[in-house]
This record gives C-alpha cells, structure tokens and sequence, in this order.
C-alpha cells in the first residue's frame, strides 16, 4: 500500500484538531448518501410508471399503423399477403369515421373504428368487454352492432341491448348542403369496453367494416388503413423499418409515434428530475471541498515535512485526492445499496399502496434500470473527485519554510 493512501486514511479517520472539520465531513458524506439514493428511487420510479404506460399501450394501441399517402390503397393487398401466413402477426385492416352518436337527450361526438368482419371479433377492444348483451335481448348479430367504450355508455345512459341514433360526418355535410335535418341509422349496442384509456373509453365506437360501408357511400370520408400487432415488441422497431422502405407510398407509424408526447414528456420529466435531485449531490460534493481545504490550513506544518522529506508535490496532491474520493465512494455505495433496497423493498413488497377505486395499479410501479444505477453512481464519484482538485493543487503549492517558521 503506498504511503499516500496510508496518510489519506489517516486523515479521514484520526481525531482533528478541529472537529467542525468532521462535522462538514460528514454532513458532506450523508449528502452524497441521500442524492445517490434519492436519485435512484425517483428514476426508478419513472421508469416503473413509462414500462407500465408502455404495457398499456403496446396492450392495446396497435404496434404498427399502416396508413396510406394517398386514397390509392393498392399496397394494401400486398402487405396483408406479406404477413397473412405468420402466426406471430395479427393483422386489423380498419377504416376511421367521424360520427355523432345520440341516446334519448345524450349526444357525443364519436370516432366510428371499423375493422374487417374476419378480424372484428379478435380484436383487443372486443376482449376488453366488460358488459355483453344477452342473445335474447337483441335482434342483431356482433357485425351489425356496436361496441363502444365504457365512458361513451356512461355520457350516453345506455346499456347492452340498447339502440342508438348513428350519423355519420356523410349525413352531416348532406344536411348542410340539404339544409335539412340528417336520418340516422338505429343500431344496438352489443358490447360495453374499458381500456382505462381515456381516449378509447369516451370517444371509440367499435363496428365492422361492412356495416360502415352501408352507412357512407363516399370514400371520401374515410380513412383507410391497417393495424399490426405482432408477438414479440422487440421487433416491432426493425418490422416498421422494413415496411418503411418496402412502402414508401404509406406512413408507416409504431406505437411510440402514435403516443409521442406522452413518452417524451416523461422521459423529459426523468430527465428534469435526475438534474434537479443532482444538486443535492452537488451541495453535498461541495462540502468535501470546503473539508478538504480546511484539512490542507490545518495540516500545513505536516505537509511541510513530508515536502522537506523528499515528498512530491505529485504525491501531496494524490493524498488529498485520496483523502476526497475515498469519502464520495464510501457514501456512493451507502447511498447506492440504500436506493436499491428501498426500491426492490416497493417492488416485492408494495410498501406504498394506491387506492384501486380510484388507479388501476394496488402500489407504485417501479423498475431499477441498471445503466441508470451506474450513471448516477459515476455521476457521484466524478463529482467528487472534481471537488478535491483545488484544495490538493493548493496543498502542493505550500511554502516549506514558511509553514515550519510558522509552526
């Protein structure tokens, strides 16, 4: 062991003469143990809550949506017979409509979500049916009904076996026109869906694609396309390249680009928030520097005579940038194992609980993601070598004859 990490050590756990030293030491040392630790429970806390929104997306938004430049949909056919015989690819050709939807004094604006008849029954908003219809109350079978999300059936007060007046965006623009009051179509809810996505819950209308077609005539109005889920989302990335290059006449769009904003505001905010919790280490780190610095006035007769003794500068330096990386390791590992614990206690144990009547979830999701440990850990440390910098250059520089005159 080399003599400069013998007097580092030394230093650090040999009574002072001033004991307001120790005391900025360890006040310095608990910092780092909290920020470390802080850090890794806020970050893992965002990524519990962006790998759960993730499930629930990939869950039920499509994996990939296929939607073409134009009207002309001919690359339509060749991309249903591209994937028709994989077994790990589900494939829900669609058309978009607007609509209003009416039930006694009960209107909404609506998104009518037509899905070829073959793929309807598949499809995951149809396995998200929480109220069915009983065969005996409803005259019609699933394709010439609707199934529409749990928050529409709530605005509109109807229930299963119930009908409703339909129009579509044709209607509408023909009444304008008209200037007479649009007909509707009479249809029966089949089924009543929650995602627990806002969005789908109060503004979706599940039908199928052949009943939307005797409700609008003009193409015009629609919106064609195709939605994908495939079984692995590992390759959800490297598919949609493929089809981005195989068909450039369509936008092709993964699950990420369909929720954009949601994911980068997250992530934006686990940025914001690794910065913000990073000034606490920061604070802390500067405490090491204030330390370090009062160790070197402190010392200053003995490292004169470790100058006069043959030492070199070199070496002066290196004690003290021992002296200060010594203590941001020992509290980084402190604060480390501290974070990690916390966190996998919350993962196996759910220590803090939610309310399910008012979430989805029983406790806080979270999820340690090990690249971030190490950043916040190298973080910490280079932060605290960082800090012993001038206070070593500081103690190399000192005048021997002047600290020995002095003495």
């Amino acid at each position: 062991m080399r003599f400069t990490f013998k007097i580092a050590l030394r230093y650090i756990f040999s009574l002072r003469k001033f004991q307001f030293i120790t005391f900025i030491s360890i006040l310095s040392a608990l910092g780092i143990v909290l920020g470390v630790s802080a850090l890794i429970i806020v970050t893992s806390l965002f990524s519990g809550f962006r790998e759960f929104a993730e499930d629930e997306i990939i869950g039920l938004d499509p994996h990939i949506r296929i939607i073409p430049k134009d009207r002309n949909n001919a690359a339509f056919d060749k991309i249903i017979r591209r994937f028709g015989n994989e077994s790990n690819v589900s494939i829900f050709p669609f058309v978009f409509a607007k609509g209003i939807v009416q039930h006694n004094q009960n209107v909404r604006v609506v998104e009518l979500y037509a899905i070829a008849d073959t793929a309807l029954i598949k499809h995951p908003l149809i396995r998200k049916s929480v109220l069915r219809v009983e065969p005996k109350k409803i005259d019609l079978p699933l394709l010439m009904s609707l199934s529409i999300g749990i928050g529409l059936a709530d605005g509109l007060r109807v229930l299963p076996g119930d009908r409703v007046s339909v129009w579509t965006i044709e209607d509408v623009d023909y009444a304008v026109q008209s200037l007479s009051f649009p007909s509707s179509k009479q249809l029966s809810v089949a089924t009543i869906f929650q995602t627990n996505n806002n969005d789908y819950d109060n503004n979706y209308i599940l039908l199928a694609e052949s009943l939307l077609n005797t409700m609008v005539k003009n193409k015009k109005f629609l919106t064609n396309g195709i939605d994908i889920r495939i079984a692995s989302k590992d390759n959800i990335e490297r598919v949609a390249r493929e089809l981005r290059q195989d068909f450039p006449e369509c936008n092709v769009y993964t699950w990420y680009d369909l929720n954009k904003n949601i994911m980068n505001a997250m992530q934006f905010e686990k940025y914001a928030v690794f910065i913000i919790l990073s000034l606490i280490i920061s604070i802390a780190v500067f405490n090491i520097l204030a330390s370090l610095f009062m160790t070197v006035l402190e010392k200053k007769p003995d490292i004169a005579v470790l100058l006069t003794i043959g030492t070199s500068p070199k070496d002066i330096q290196q004690i003290f940038r021992i002296q200060g990386l010594a203590i941001g390791i020992f509290s980084t590992l402190l604060g480390l194992i501290l974070g990690i614990g916390l966190t996998l206690g919350q993962i196996h144990y759910g220590w803090i609980k939610l309310n399910t009547q008012k979430y989805i979830i029983s406790a806080l999701p979270m999820k340690i993601s090990i690249p971030t440990v190490v950043v916040i850990g190298l973080v910490s440390i280079f932060f605290s070598y960082i800090a012993t910098i001038y206070p070593s250059r500081e103690a190399s520089k000192i005048v021997v004859s002047e600290s020995i005159y002095k003495e």
